[in-house]
This record gives C-alpha cells, structure tokens and sequence, in this order.
C-alpha cells in the first residue's frame, strides 16, 4: 500500500493525479492537512479507476484510502 502525505488542494490533489497515472498503485492512502483536498479527491479518484473505501482523520491529518478497480 503506498502512502502519500500531501499538501492542501489545489496542489495536493495534483500530486495524488499525477502519482497515481505514473505508479499505478493498487491502493492508496493519502494524507492531508486539508479537508476540501478530501472533498475533491473523492471526485477524482473515481475517474481514474479508484474506489474510495475509507476516509477518516489520523490526528490533524485527514486520510482518503482508495483501492484501484
């Protein structure tokens, strides 16, 4: 499982993109200090082949757990 500490959107969000096309993870956790990051991720991550199974906090950081289809 591969974990990403980003920062708020828009470049948080980004990052994640940007990660996800050149890795390919089959999951994926990500952290941020940003809770619209959160917002957008569960958007977007969907329409690169990604579910999101979980989305919660770890302390101040917010967490969004995806899983690819």
């Amino acid at each position: 499982m591969t974990v990403l500490e980003v920062p708020g959107c828009p470049e948080g969000s980004l990052r994640v993109v940007a990660y996800i096309q050149e890795k390919s993870p089959s999951e994926i956790v990500v952290k941020t200090p940003d809770e619209d990051c959160v917002k957008v991720l569960r958007l977007v991550l969907p329409l690169f082949g990604y579910a999101v199974v979980e989305v919660g906090r770890e302390g101040e950081a917010h967490l969004v757990k995806a899983v690819k289809h």
